[in-house]
């Protein structure tokens, strides 16, 4: 019963330090989370908006550009007017964190 309670514990602490490996910032759902953080703004209202994201599957594999270089050039914007970041998380095993740039 204690070798039980011990390797049952261990999992659920194992388990709890696992969710919170989604998108690295904000608040953290257990379960799911959808989040959009101002980072930048010196105008809202802007003509272009482009975005660059990146991903991670089972916490194993993560790949892509969400860098703000890459949002501004898929979006043609050369002057850039404010910088969201965009996360989703579903339970610790896909995340994907977003880069939207909005300017000219």
């Amino acid at each position: 019963m204690d070798i039980l309670f011990k390797r049952l514990l261990l999992a659920v602490l194992v388990l709890l330090f696992m969710v919170g490996c989604g998108s690295g910032f904000g608040p953290q759902g257990g379960l799911f989370s959808k989040t959009s953080i101002g980072v930048y703004a010196t105008e809202v209202n802007a003509p272009k908006t482009g975005e660059a994201c990146a991903f991670h599957v089972l916490g194993l594999v993560a790949v892509g550009d969400g860098s703000t270089e890459s949002a501004a050039l898929n979006g043609g914007i050369s002057n850039i007017k404010s910088i969201d970041l965009e996360s989703l998380s579903v339970l610790g095993l896909y995340g994907q964190l977003c880069t939207v740039v909005k300017g000219d």
